[in-house]
């Protein structure tokens, strides 16, 4: 292969000018969250100032995924089943899309991939009852957040390294410190603190491949592990991914704090083809 010069950190921030932002909405919704004592109606008048976001609302709060047997009707109603961590997961998640400079089947493949991950994650959490699953949800659809910077700055770039992935099989990881002299993780950490989010979620994202640094953090480890699973279940069916690259994905041993066995792991397979037919098309 070529050898080529690395692109630095910061010669991406500085193309980038800004990192991503999302809409004007999420923001808010955002800094609301902030709050301990935000209520409801606060929340409510937010998102209904965004007729858009709001059919979006309604919509996943109907789904089967968060046990839309009764239909709802109004903001209110959406908003007391979902309960605030989830509306603040659902907003952002619809609004990944304006994070994208251009969208084609690159970026269509990558957005399905990160809320693919988010659902499944947040499955995962309920199944094995190691971490909250709202929290998985989250961390599942912001854990590759850099690549989707990547891929707005450097889409040449990019596409060799995703190139490398699906011709050479070789590990994204890999296949990144050719191209670039950080890792998306990093860079992934970097928007995270800017948009706001917890300290504990940008910690995740930083040390998302350091194993013997999460395993200092309890909740951090047990997320990692979650999200690991659930990027091994995307490319299982083909969500994110090109169908000539999942016929070959294993599980592997499953680390025993997942405490999830054949039968369990059934469930959850079972719970996924449920999900991810209805759900995805609903943040996209």
């Amino acid at each position: 292969m070529e050898v080529m010069e690395k692109i630095a950190l910061d010669n991406v921030i500085a193309r980038a000018t800004e990192l991503p932002v999302l809409p004007g909405t999420a923001q808010k919704v955002l800094a609301m969250m902030g709050d301990p004592d935000v209520s409801i109606e606060k929340i409510k008048r937010i998102i209904g100032s965004d007729p858009s976001l709001a059919t979006k609302i309604l919509k996943v709060a109907n789904s089967a995924f968060y046990g839309g047997y009764r239909n709802i009707q109004n903001l209110n109603q959406a908003i007391l089943r979902l309960g605030l961590n989830s509306v603040r997961n659902i907003v952002v998640a619809t609004s990944m899309k304006n994070v994208y400079k251009r969208f084609g089947l690159a970026e269509r493949m990558l957005m399905d991939q990160l809320i693919g991950s988010a659902l499944i994650s947040s499955i995962i959490a309920r199944e094995a009852r190691i971490a909250d699953p709202e929290d998985a949800f989250i961390g599942g659809l912001l854990h590759d957040i850099g690549k989707v910077v990547l891929n707005n700055e450097y889409p040449n770039e990019f596409a060799r390294v995703m190139e490398r992935v699906y011709n050479d099989s070789v590990p994204f990881t890999a296949a990144e410190i050719e191209v670039f002299a950080f890792s998306h993780r990093e860079l992934g950490a970097l928007i995270i603190k800017k948009w706001g989010f917890p300290e504990s979620l940008e910690l995740l994202l930083k040390y998302f491949d350091n194993h013997e640094e999460l395993a200092k953090e309890r909740v951090l480890y047990n997320l990692a592990v979650i999200i690991r699973l659930a990027d091994i279940m995307c490319q299982k069916n083909g969500i994110g991914w090109r169908k000539t690259a999942v016929n070959n994905v294993e599980y592997g041993n499953l680390p025993d704090i997942l405490r999830i066995d054949g039968a369990g792991m059934d469930v959850i397979k079972m719970k996924i083809e449920e999900i991810l037919s209805q759900c995805v098309e609903f943040y996209g």
